[in-house]
C-alpha cells in the first residue's frame, strides 16, 4: 500500500468509526483503537505515543491520590484557623477547611472518571463503564457541593463574625466552572445515560461533540480555579520572609517560608502537573501527522 493509499484508509481514527454511542470513549466504547499495522504507524501519528499516555494516565491517579493526602495535611496545619476541620457554630475558620478538602477530592474523582475509558484496566462491558463513569462525576458533584457550602456557612457565621461572599476572582471564576459542570452533567445524562427516544442520532453525534470539547475545558478550568483558591488563601496566611537586602538567591530562604505556604505550594504543583497528565492521556493525537523516510 502506498503512503497516500495509507493515510486515505486512516484518516478517520478508529474510535469514531461505526456507530456513535458504541464507539465513542466517552459514550463508554474502546478508547484505545487496535494497534495500527507497522506500515502505518508513523502515518496516523498516534501508535507510538499510546505508551506514554498511559503512563500518563497512571500518574495522573497517583497524583490524585497524593493531592488529597497533601490537602489533609495543608488543613491540619496551625496556620489554617488552628488547624483540623469542623462544622460548628463559632468555629468558622476549621469549616472553611472542608472547602479546599472537598475541592480537592472532587478534582481527583473528576481526574479518574475522565481517565475511565482509557485506561487498561477499564471493564470490556460498556454499560459498566458507563455507570462508573456517571458514578464518579457525581460523587465529584456531591463533594464540590459540600466543598461550596462549607465557604458560605463559614462566611455567614453570626459567631464567628460575617465575611463578605463572591468578591474574589476565584469565586467568580468558580461560579461558572460550576455552572458549566451541571450542564456538562445533565447534557451527558440525558443524551447518553438515559435511553430517550426523542433524542435522534443526529443530535447526540452534536452533543458527543460538544461533550467532547466541554468535558476536558471544564476539567482545566476546574485545576485553574483551585490553583486560584490556593493562592488567594496563601494571601491571608503570608506566605513571604523578611530581608534587610537584596533577595539574589531565595533559595537559602526557603526554609523561612511558612510551612503552610510550603504544603501549598506542593499542593499546587501537584494539581498542575496532574492537569497536565490528564489532558496528554485524553488527547486524541489520531489526526496529527508524523513525517518519516518514503519508501522505495
Amino acid at each position: 500500500m502506498s503512503d497516500t493509499e495509507s493515510v486515505n484508509s486512516h484518516s478517520r481514527p478508529e474510535w469514531l468509526k461505526g456507530d456513535l454511542e458504541e464507539s465513542t470513549p466517552m459514550a463508554g466504547g474502546p478508547a484505545n483503537p487496535s494497534p495500527p499495522s507497522p506500515g502505518t504507524q508513523s502515518v496516523n501519528g498516534e501508535h507510538w505515543l499510546l505508551r506514554f499516555q498511559h503512563h500518563a494516565g497512571v500518574l495522573s491517579h497517583i497524583l490524585a491520590l497524593m493531592a488529597v493526602c497533601i490537602v489533609s495535611l495543608w488543613v491540619s496545619d496551625e496556620a489554617m484557623g488552628g488547624g483540623g476541620v469542623s462544622w460548628a457554630e463559632g468555629d468558622a475558620k476549621k469549616v472553611f477547611n472542608w472547602h479546599p478538602v472537598m475541592m480537592i477530592v472532587a478534582f481527583a474523582f473528576m481526574t479518574v472518571s475522565s481517565l475511565a475509558f482509557f485506561m487498561r484496566w477499564r471493564s470490556a462491558d460498556r454499560k459498566v463503564n458507563k455507570t462508573l463513569h456517571v458514578v464518579q462525576w457525581t460523587v465529584a458533584a456531591i463533594c464540590a457541593s459540600i466543598g461550596l457550602v462549607a465557604v458560605f456557612k463559614s462566611h455567614n457565621d453570626a459567631a464567628s463574625g460575617y465575611i463578605a461572599n463572591l468578591y474574589s476572582l476565584h469565586s467568580w471564576i468558580g461560579i461558572a466552572v460550576i455552572l458549566m459542570y451541571v450542564a456538562q452533567f445533565l447534557a451527558g445524562a440525558l443524551s447518553f445515560a438515559l435511553n430517550i427516544q426523542r433524542i435522534t442520532p443526529s443530535a447526540r453525534a452534536k452533543a458527543m461533540n460538544l461533550h467532547k470539547f466541554f468535558g476536558p475545558t471544564i476539567y482545566i478550568a476546574s485545576a485553574f480555579t483551585i490553583l486560584l483558591g490556593i493562592q488567594e488563601k496563601e494571601g491571608f496566611i503570608g506566605c513571604s520572609y523578611k530581608v534587610d537586602q537584596a533577595d539574589t538567591f531565595p533559595l537559602r530562604h526557603f526554609s523561612e517560608i511558612p510551612r503552610a505556604c510550603r504544603i501549598s505550594h506542593l499542593l499546587g504543583i501537584i494539581v498542575f502537573i496532574m492537569a497536565l497528565c490528564t489532558t496528554f492521556a485524553l488527547y486524541d493525537f489520531s489526526g496529527v501527522p508524523v513525517h518519516r523516510s518514503r519508501r522505495e
